[in-house]
C-alpha cells in the first residue's frame, strides 16, 4: 500500500517524501493500515517505490495481492496525473460499506469513479465481485491494465483471453468497446477501441497511444471508430485466412465444429459467404463467428422453403449454449443481441426479411460453393458490395 495512517489519524504517502523525511519518520512514527488498523512497516529500498506492508500475513480485506513495484509505480503516477488536473481524487480510499479499497477514487459532479490499476492475473470471480461491489454502491468502476498484460499480434490485432475480456468497457451505446493499458516505465497510455472479435481470443480494433502527460482524464472517453471501409478491408483478410488455413491438431469446440460440418456433408471451404461476418457484439458469444453463424444458417435458415418464417426467439433458443449472459459484462452498456444483429445483417444481404419485431421471412436461398476458387471470389464480391454500400442499409 502507498498510504498508511499515523496514530493521530493523518495519512502519509511515502513516495511523496524525500529519503531524509522517510528516515526521520521511520525513527519517530508508527503506522497502521487504513483499512484494518493493523500495524504496517515501511518498505523504502532503492529498487521499488516506497510503500507500506503488513508485518505478517494479514486478513486485511483490501489486501493488494502482492502486485509489486510495477503496480505501485503505475498507481502513483495515475494518482498524480489525476491530481494535477485539479480533480477531487483519493489514493487507496477504503469504502467500508462494500469493504473495498480502489487504487484511486475520483469524485466528479457528485459521482464516484473507482480506478483499478490491474497488473497481475486474478480470478475472474474476484473481478466480478469487485465490480458488483462498486455498482451496488453507485460507483462507476474503470479498470486500467498494466501494459505487461498487452499481447499485440500486430498493429490492429490483440489477443483477448477470458481474463482480459472482463475489462472491456462501454460507457454508453454511443461509444465503442474499449480496453485501457498503461505503462509506468514509458508513461504510455494505450486504448484499444471498436473491438470486433474475429476468433474466440483474437480481436480487431483501433489502437490509440498517448503520453500520460499529454492527455486528460476526459481523453479516456474519446471515441475511435473504424470506418466501414477499413473494417471490411480487415475482414477480407480474415475471410481469406479462414478459407485457406490448414487444419492443424483439432480439439474442443473447434473439433466439434469440424465434426458437425462433416455430418452436414460440407467443408469450411464451401460454406456460404454470408457465414463468418463481423458482429460488434461478438464478445458475447462463446464460440467464434464462423461456428455459431454457420449453425444458424445450416440448421435453421437453409432447410426452410422461401417465405417461411423464422423467429428470433427460436434462433436464440437454438444458440443458447453459445452465448454468455449479458450480466457477465457489467462494464458494458450494450443492448444489442449478437444473434439479432446477425439476422439484421442477413436482411441487408437479402437472405431474409423482417416482417415483425420478432419474425423474419426467408427471402432467398443460401448459396454454397463447389470449389475454393469460387468461394474466395464470392467472399470478395460480398465484402466489396458492403464496402461500396450497394445494398440497402
Amino acid at each position: 500500500m502507498l498510504q498508511a495512517k499515523t496514530k493521530y489519524g493523518s495519512f502519509v504517502t511515502l513516495a511523496a517524501l524525500t529519503k531524509k523525511e522517510i528516515s526521520l519518520l521511520k525513527e519517530r512514527e508508527e503506522f497502521t493500515c487504513p483499512t484494518c488498523n493493523e500495524p504496517v512497516i515501511m518498505k523504502a529500498g532503492t529498487l521499488m517505490i516506497p510503500h507500506f506492508a503488513h508485518r505478517s500475513k494479514s486478513n486485511c480485506p483490501s489486501s493488494e495481492g502482492g502486485e509489486g513495484p510495477y503496480h505501485e509505480k503505475g498507481k502513483l503516477l495515475l494518482y498524480q496525473w489525476l491530481k494535477h488536473q485539479q480533480l477531487t481524487v483519493q489514493l487507496e480510499a477504503y469504502l467500508p460499506d462494500i469493504k473495498q479499497r480502489p487504487d484511486i477514487l475520483i469524485t466528479i459532479n457528485n459521482k464516484l469513479v473507482a480506478i483499478e490499476y490491474q497488473c497481475a492475473r486474478i480470478p475472474v470471480k474476484q473481478i466480478c465481485e469487485r465490480n458488483e461491489g462498486y455498482l451496488s454502491a453507485g460507483i462507476t468502476p474503470i479498470w486500467i491494465l498494466g501494459s505487461n498484460r498487452l499481447t499485440q499480434s500486430n498493429r490492429s490485432y490483440l489477443k483477448i483471453d477470458q481474463f482480459l475480456l472482463q475489462f472491456i468497457h462501454q460507457f454508453s451505446t454511443a461509444l465503442p468497446l474499449m480496453l485501457f493499458f498503461f505503462c509506468p516505465n514509458s508513461l504510455q497510455f494505450i486504448t484499444f477501441q471498436d473491438i470486433y472479435f474475429s476468433k474466440t481470443q483474437t480481436a480487431i480494433g483501433k489502437f490509440y497511444t498517448e503520453k500520460l502527460n499529454q492527455m486528460t482524464f476526459k481523453d479516456l472517453f474519446k471515441a475511435q471508430f473504424f470506418s466501414k471501409n477499413d473494417l471490411l478491408q480487415f475482414w477480407k483478410r480474415e475471410k481469406r485466412s479462414f478459407r485457406l488455413k490448414a487444419k492443424n491438431r483439432l480439439y474442443g469446440r473447434e473439433l466439434n465444429w469440424y465434426q458437425w460440418l462433416y455430418l452436414k456433408q460440407t467443408y469450411k471451404e464451401f460454406l456460404p459467404s454470408v457465414i463468418h461476418l463481423p458482429i460488434s457484439s461478438q464478445f458475447m458469444m462463446k464460440t467464434p463467428p464462423w461456428d455459431w453463424q454457420s449453425r444458424l444458417c445450416l440448421e435453421i435458415i437453409d432447410p426452410l422453403p422461401i417465405e417461411s418464417h423464422i423467429s428470433l426467439k427460436s434462433c436464440q433458443h437454438f444458440l443458447r449454449r453459445h452465448i454468455h449472459h449479458p450480466k457477465a459484462f457489467p462494464l458494458i452498456k450494450q443492448t444489442v443481441n449478437p444473434i439479432h444483429q446477425y439476422l439484421q445483417l442477413l436482411e441487408q444481404l437479402d437472405v431474409i426479411q423482417q416482417v415483425s419485431p420478432n419474425y423474419f421471412a426467408k427471402k432467398s436461398s443460401i448459396k454454397f460453393y463447389k470449389n475454393i476458387e469460387d468461394a474466395l471470389a464470392g467472399d470478395e464480391k460480398l465484402l466489396n458490395l458492403l464496402i461500396a454500400n450497394k445494398i440497402r442499409a
